[in-house]
């Protein structure tokens, strides 16, 4: 299975929000324009370069009034500049905590203590001086170049993937059959396997190649130097890498890429049998689950959620002899180049494909740690930052939240009474999950650690195999924490409940000596949001239980959420970026949801002039973020979430003591008149 849960992730806090060069109000032109009425096409054509680098926008020209993330962000975002190699870049420096969580992992491993065995530090401890130490003696290359030949001397197709389903369960490598096991979103009591689509042919998105088939020239090329270091020559192997591309060009022509959404995905599908299953993909030679998760899966559960049949149809189309030689090169290439950092020093372009790291070797041995142990970290971390003080903190600003959301629902007197009481039941059922509860120290887990980094990987992931199958057992705890304490992020599950980790609680996006207007126009904000899920577009459809259920709200007043839901996506729709492009206000309409119900429900917190600007001011910067052009357009195709300064101006245009602290007027860039703005309750 995947050695990461697939988990539905509602908001990826300020921090790691996204947005792009500009943002308006399509239409709104009075305050956009640097000329006046007046001014015609040609006096404009006709001002000079220096001109117009006279007339470049300062601060001092943006008024709080026409565009406040502007206003707010622009010394920030004026200082920021985007990292080679990466998309965006925040107005919160993250690598001030990257450090700390770094730093806690280089002083147990350099402790020169000795920790009880299986304990949290003893295998961190362990782990972190085997990455130190790391150095083949010829063990490592014996064994993955025996699975090398082993795959190679595969002679038919139902050989060729026995021997991948083994290479999945014992040794940590990954097949086309992406299996995970999590929440049964559809009744949060239960755990669930589901089959997720494999949606990367080696380093490309089968979108990206389905959209254009030479995408596919880099798998060639990883394929095409697998088999050199193997001792094939340039042309025999570049034909098989050629041969094996057609594979993913095939897979990627029946992969449905159309853009749903997690949640309208998981709505729209049900449970399939195992024998269903195994009949999708009948040219196997035994049942899928058995080759490449274990025979115990079929007792543990009742079946699989498949979030794309037609792929997996055209997979098992596929496995056939005919196709024998493109599958073993596809395996071969895949477990090599996953594994081929192992063995590095074995061969030139082993070592050309695993570059050693210009980071220092601690931080780079600090790294390796936190991707294989990372829940063992975060309890550490949750015990050494998630302090009393916080605790009692963090659960007065949820009661805080609660009571406002108790007053906002019981206020919406466009719902029936029968509706509204039913949404305080689930507002009162929802759950604070914060810091993760320390799992029970087991002696035996010591054993995890093998002779050397290598060995202690393939332990690892057998243990995570392992007990994913075990959770399939046991009665989903509602309680329990999805998210590492070390994620900066904060999600709502549909089970009802909200994860908040310890570390997003930290500064800057929230201080317990901060006073409220600051800690809700920031933490405060993204908490608010997490609980608005319950109420949005999409979770409406899940009952104060945790269980889907479409029925559980009368007809009617399905019939006006739904009116006030497609006003809202036609509000959002009016924004643009770069005075361009549309955001997409239907796709976007379950966060948008959320981040409007949360500015309601914390503004009506906070009373007072004073107050409520520091709140304003504190929200549109957790949201300060720049992100390169072309991937913030692309985002607008792709992420359920509006661009990060349409979050702040379109919620804030419509709220009603944002309007009256600024005294917004007819005229201004974020203006709107009372008909025209939208609210959740």
């Amino acid at each position: 299975m995947q050695k990461h849960l697939k988990l539905i992730s509602f908001l990826l806090a300020g921090m790691l929000a996204m947005s792009m060069g500009g943002c308006s109000l399509s239409g709104k032109n009075d305050s956009e324009s640097s000329t006046s009425e007046g001014d015609t096409n040609e006096e404009k054509n006709d001002e000079s370069d220096d001109s117009k680098d006279e007339k470049k926008k300062t601060k001092e020209d943006i008024r709080p009034q026409d565009d406040f993330y502007d206003y707010v962000n622009f010394d920030t975002l004026a200082a920021l500049d985007i990292p080679y190699g990466e998309i965006s870049v925040s107005g919160f420096d993250s690598k001030e905590f990257e450090d700390s969580v770094n730093d806690i992992v280089k002083e147990i491993g350099k402790s020169g203590k000795k920790y009880p065995a299986g304990s949290n530090e003893q295998l961190i401890c362990d782990y972190y001086n085997q990455v130190l130490d790391y150095k083949d003696d010829g063990s490592v290359e014996k064994e993955i170049m025996g699975n090398c030949d082993r795959i190679l001397a595969a002679k038919d197709i139902s050989e060729l993937f026995d021997i991948w389903g083994d290479l999945e369960k014992n040794y940590g490598a990954e097949s086309v059959f992406r299996f995970s096991v999590g929440r049964d979103y559809r009744d949060g009591s239960e755990y669930c396997l589901s089959l997720y689509p494999m949606d990367r042919f080696f380093d490309v998105a089968l979108k990206d190649i389905k959209e254009l088939s030479s995408k596919c020239k880099s798998a060639n090329n990883i394929a095409r130097d697998m088999h050199r270091v193997m001792g094939d020559d340039f042309e025999t192997a570049n034909e098989k890498g050629r041969q094996m591309a057609y594979l993913g060009i095939d897979i990627a022509n029946a992969t449905n890429t159309d853009e749903l959404s997690q949640v309208e995905l998981l709505m729209n599908t049900e449970k399939t049998s195992f024998d269903e299953l195994d009949s999708i993909l009948s040219n196997l030679n035994g049942s899928v689950t058995d080759i490449f998760i274990g025979s115990d899966v079929k007792s543990a559960t009742d079946g699989v959620y498949i979030y794309d049949k037609g792929q997996l149809e055209a997979i098992n189309e596929l496995i056939t002899d005919e196709n024998l030689e493109k599958w073993r090169t596809y395996v071969f290439a895949s477990y090599l180049y996953s594994f081929g950092g192992y063995i590095r020093e074995s061969n030139d372009i082993l070592r050309d494909y695993n570059p050693e790291s210009k980071e220092a070797e601690d931080k780079t041995a600090a790294a390796e740690v936190r991707r294989l142990l990372e829940d063992r970290l975060g309890e550490i971390f949750a015990e050494r930052y998630y302090t009393p003080e916080l605790d009692r903190a963090m659960n007065k600003m949820f009661g805080q939240i609660i009571d406002s959301y108790d007053e906002l629902i019981k206020g919406a007197d466009w719902l029936s009474s029968e509706t509204r009481n039913a949404l305080l039941k689930k507002l009162h059922n929802i759950i604070l999950i914060t810091a993760p509860e320390p799992h029970k120290t087991d002696a035996a887990d010591a054993k995890l650690i093998g002779r050397n980094k290598y060995e202690t990987y393939k332990n690892c992931a057998m243990k995570f195999n392992s007990e994913s199958t075990d959770k399939l057992k046991r009665k989903v705890d509602r309680n329990e924490a999805d998210m590492s304490a070390t994620t900066i992020n904060a999600q709502y599950l549909p089970c009802n409940s909200i994860n908040v980790t310890v570390a997003i609680m930290q500064k800057p996006m929230f201080d317990p000596k901060a006073s409220d207007a600051e800690n809700l126009g920031r933490l405060g904000a993204a908490m608010a949001h997490e609980i608005g899920h319950a109420f949005d577009s999409n979770c409406i459809n899940f009952n104060p239980d945790g269980k889907y259920d479409p029925n559980w709200i009368n007809e009617a007043d399905k019939k006006v959420l739904d009116e006030r839901a497609d006003k809202l996506a036609e509000y959002y729709s009016k924004f643009t970026v770069m005075e361009v492009y549309h955001v997409k206000g239907e796709k976007t309409n379950g966060e948008n949801y959320a981040d409007l119900g949360a500015v309601e429900c914390i503004t009506n917190i906070i009373d007072g002039e004073t107050e409520l600007k520091t709140m304003f001011e504190n929200y549109a910067k957790s949201w300060c973020t720049l992100m390169v052009d072309t991937y913030g357009i692309d985002a607008l195709m792709t992420d359920e979430h509006s661009p990060a300064k349409v979050r702040v101006n379109a919620v804030l245009a419509s709220n009603s003591k944002f309007n009256e602290v600024y005294d917004l007027k007819e005229g201004d860039g974020m203006y709107f008149p009372p008909e025209e703005r939208v609210s959740r309750w």
